[in-house]
């Protein structure tokens, strides 16, 4: 790319799907989150050829969660575009499917089986690997109405998980609460208050912002009511974020990182 040359601008979705159990909510989400302008939702599933067919298979085979994948998009009749591929590198190849389909954000269900653990094997590995886009994992999912949008700012993180969450809310046109997490409450950073008001005008009346009062995990769940929570990668492992345990009644979470920093 020349100098002075922006790169281009990334739009819509990636959703890899090895799960079948994980693909209602994840649909469902990617649906919500789809902004003006983006292009449909692209499907991804993956299989080892070890697995399937042996070494000798052309095609890649449609995978039991890319079927109920477009079975649950046919049932609220969405559309979406599927993609199947073989690997043998899934963080890899998943990441450069994202890359190559210019999508700005990568969308994982969770996983207790198949490619790796909930937060481990290739869910950490596309955390460690993507740059160019963002990444949002299900720790918890759920496909229920989604009343509320509580998201949790800070940094680089809060910055991609406040973008989802405006996506959602204003797409499920609910409310929204943002909870500002500083380690400077009395001085919040200037990045993390320009993108307050740009939420608050995209909202407007669904739009309520505060500070956390202390910075823990009992007390972020206090502060941030509702169906959904969206937080930053680093904030939810330094709050020692329970991800095999879900953190009562349905709620849904979602563990967002944000591309790295130009320059």
């Amino acid at each position: 790319m020349e100098e002075g040359t922006k790169p281009p601008q990334r739009r819509g979705l990636l959703l890899p799907v090895a799960n079948p159990e994980s693909v209602g909510p994840l649909i469902a989400i990617a649906f919500a989150a789809k902004a003006a302008g983006d292009p449909d939702p692209l499907i991804l599933a993956m299989s080892r050829r070890e697995e399937r067919a042996g070494k000798s298979a052309q095609t890649p085979p449609a995978t039991p969660a890319l079927n109920a994948a477009i079975e649950f998009a046919r049932a609220l009749g969405e559309k979406i575009e599927t993609r199947a591929i073989w690997s043998d590198d899934p963080a890899h190849d998943l990441t450069a499917a994202a890359i190559d389909a210019g999508r700005a954000w990568t969308l994982l269900g969770f996983h207790r089986g198949g490619f790796g653990g909930t937060m481990g094997g290739v869910v950490h590995d596309v955390f460690a690997a993507a740059r160019e886009f963002s990444v949002g994992v299900f720790i918890h999912g759920t496909d229920q109405p989604i009343e509320r949008v509580s998201v949790a700012l800070d940094g680089r993180d809060g910055r991609a998980a406040l973008d989802l969450a405006v996506r959602i809310a204003r797409n499920k046109r609910c409310k929204l609460r943002a909870l500002l997490v500083s380690y400077r409450p009395s001085q919040p950073e200037d990045d993390l208050l320009e993108m307050l008001r740009d939420a608050r005008a995209a909202m407007g009346k669904l739009f309520h912002s505060d500070v956390l009062t202390e910075r823990s995990l009992r007390q972020l769940f206090k502060q941030t009511p509702g169906r959904l929570l969206i937080i930053g990668r680093k904030l939810a492992e330094e709050l020692k974020m329970p991800f095999d345990e879900v953190p009562g009644g349905d709620r849904c979470v979602i563990v967002v990182q944000g591309p790295a920093e130009e320059g």
